[in-house]
């Protein structure tokens, strides 16, 4: 899927829910130790206690240090989230727990050292698959009827797709920073 039909479908899912009551949209930064995401975001209450969450965004990977297949690897790609979340109201604002899956298209560059110890380097495009539970808190600014929360979440990189030679995969923990209108 290219980068205008996951913005299409984005906002196409926006237009159907903006007619609810219990409808957000808002960004969020979230930061990994190899790198950051940046979305835009769609969440819709199901119920009191529980939304669907939606996300499209960019991925940008530095893991200079955290690959244990090459010396390096950077890239960047789109993608987004589809994820539920519960909230259980405490205090002034609510905490929320979720589970996410993320899909991201990635172009991956990287160096390793080859035969004879000569450096050698290539591209790799890898669709990664990413379920991941998060768990955070959210105040809201009353009088702009919007919120503000962090979360911390902790999940699974898995390369679905590779074309190209192997980059790494695995366990990941991420913060996000979030900020919500709720319309």
């Amino acid at each position: 899927m290219d980068k205008r039909a996951l913005l299409g479908l984005f906002l196409l899912v926006g237009m159907w829910y903006s007619h609810a009551q219990e409808t957000a949209v808002g960004v969020s930064f979230q930061v990994y130790p190899a790198g950051f995401i940046p979305t835009l975001n769609f969440e819709h209450a199901v119920n009191e206690n529980t939304s669907l969450l939606f996300r499209a965004g960019a991925n940008f990977a530095y893991r200079k240090d955290f690959s244990d297949v090459n010396i390096s690897e950077e890239g960047d790609g789109f993608g987004g989230t589809v994820g539920l979340r519960k909230h259980f109201p405490s205090g002034n604002g609510k905490f929320i727990a979720g589970l996410n899956l993320d899909v991201w298209s990635m172009h991956i560059d990287w160096t390793d050292m080859g035969p004879a110890d000569g450096i050698i380097s290539g591209s790799t495009y890898v669709l990664v698959v990413q379920p991941w539970l998060e768990g955070g808190y959210f105040l809201p600014f009353k009088k702009s009827n919007s919120e503000i929360g962090i979360t911390l979440g902790f999940g699974r990189e898995i390369n679905a797709i590779t074309s190209g030679e192997e980059v790494e995969q695995g366990f990941i923990a991420s913060i996000s920073l979030q900020y919500l209108i709720l319309l």
